[in-house]
C-alpha cells in the first residue's frame, strides 16, 4: 500500500460517525492499537487512554455479561461477531455498545487484528437511561427489559430481531447469500398452563426457548420471543435444504425435553411446531416477506399435525 492509499484509509477512519478499534491478535491480551476520533467521542476516553490496554476496561466491574462470553468465543474461533454490551464511559456513565468485531488475515491466512465497529445502541433502542442506572445496583435488568424485552427467556425482542434482519438482508443483497427465518409456535400451551397452572408455563417456555436458541449456535444467529409461546429466530447463510433440517432438530430437542403434557392431543410431551422458510434476497426487497413466509409454513406445520417442522 502506497503512502497516498494508507492516508486515504487513515482519513477515512478518522470520519467515520462510528467508533473503530482495531487490536492485536498476536497478544493474547489483545491491547488496542488505534482508535478513531468516533470512539473517542462514545468512550469519552482519548486516545492515549486506551493504546495498549484490553478493551474490557469498558466494562469496568461489571463483567458478568453474556454478551461478553460469546465475544471472547467467537474471537477465539477466529470469527466475527455482533454482541451488544453494556459499556461505561470514562465519566463512568453506562452506555449499551452495539459493536460489531471482525479478523483481519495477513497474506499467510494469519489472524493479525480484529477490527471493531461501535455504536451507542441506545437511543436507537429507546433504552430508558433510569432503568439502565437502576440496574446498577440489581433492581432491574435493562437487557431483559429494555433490550431482549423478556425478563422470562432473556431472548430479544421481535423489533430487535427485525433491526439485526434489515441489516444481514442488506448485507445478503450485495454478497449474496441465503437467508432462513424460522417460526416457532409451541403446542398446545394453553392446554398446558391450563394444567399446570402460569408458573409452569412460563418455566416450560424458558426451557423450550433456550432449546431452540441452542440449535442456533453461530454468533450471527438471532432468536427473539415474540409472545407468549411464540418464537422467531434468522440464520444468516443457510439453504432451505440447511435450514429445515435445523428447523427439525429444533423440534426433535425439544420432544427430547420430555416435558410431561398429559392433555396434548399431539404426545404426551410438550413439542413445537416449526415453520421455516430460506431466500437470497433480491434488489429492491425487504425481508418482510420472508417473515411472512415463515408464518405461513408455520400454519401448514399445525395444520399437519404440529410436532414438526415445514
Amino acid at each position: 500500500m502506497s503512502g497516498m492509499e494508507a492516508d486515504f484509509y487513515r482519513r477515512l477512519l478518522e470520519s467515520s460517525p462510528e467508533g473503530v478499534a482495531l487490536v492485536d491478535a498476536q497478544n493474547p491480551e489483545h491491547p488496542v492499537i488505534y482508535v478513531n476520533p468516533g470512539f473517542e467521542s462514545l468512550t469519552g476516553y482519548a486516545a492515549a487512554d486506551l493504546i495498549g490496554r484490553n478493551l474490557r476496561l469498558l466494562q469496568g466491574e461489571d463483567r458478568d455479561q453474556d454478551a461478553r462470553h460469546r465475544l471472547r468465543e467467537a474471537m477465539g474461533r477466529g470469527e466475527s461477531c455482533r454482541v451488544l454490551l453494556r459499556n461505561y464511559r470514562k465519566d463512568g456513565t453506562v452506555f449499551w455498545n452495539e459493536m460489531t468485531v471482525s479478523p483481519l488475515w495477513d497474506a499467510e491466512g494469519r489472524i493479525t487484528h480484529f477490527a471493531g465497529h461501535h455504536r451507542d445502541a441506545g437511543e436507537r433502542l429507546r433504552i430508558d437511561p433510569k432503568l439502565a442506572k437502576d440496574s446498577l445496583s440489581g433492581a432491574h435488568q435493562p437487557t431483559a427489559v429494555a433490550i431482549r424485552d423478556d425478563r422470562l427467556t432473556g431472548l430479544f425482542t421481535l423489533p430487535y430481531l427485525q433491526e439485526l434482519l434489515k441489516r444481514d438482508w442488506a448485507i445478503a443483497q450485495r454478497e449474496p447469500r441465503s437467508i432462513a427465518v424460522f417460526a416457532i409456535d409451541i403446542d398446545a400451551l394453553d392446554l398446558y398452563n391450563a394444567t399446570f397452572g402460569r408458573a409452569a408455563g412460563d418455566s416450560a417456555i424458558r426451557r423450550v426457548a433456550h432449546c431452540v436458541a441452542g440449535c442456533l449456535r453461530r454468533s450471527s444467529d438471532v432468536t427473539a420471543r415474540i409472545d407468549g409461546g411464540s418464537l422467531m429466530a434468522f440464520a444468516p447463510g443457510l439453504s432451505a435444504d440447511q435450514a429445515f433440517r435445523v428447523g427439525q432438530t429444533m423440534a426433535e430437542r425439544v420432544r427430547e425435553l420430555r416435558i410431561h403434557h398429559p392433555r396434548s392431543a399431539v404426545l404426551r410431551y410438550i413439542s413445537i411446531s416449526v415453520g421455516v422458510a430460506a431466500a437470497t434476497p433480491e434488489k429492491d426487497t425487504d425481508p418482510s416477506m420472508l417473515l411472512e413466509k415463515s408464518q405461513q409454513q408455520l400454519k401448514l406445520a399445525k395444520q399437519a399435525g404440529r410436532n414438526q417442522a415445514i
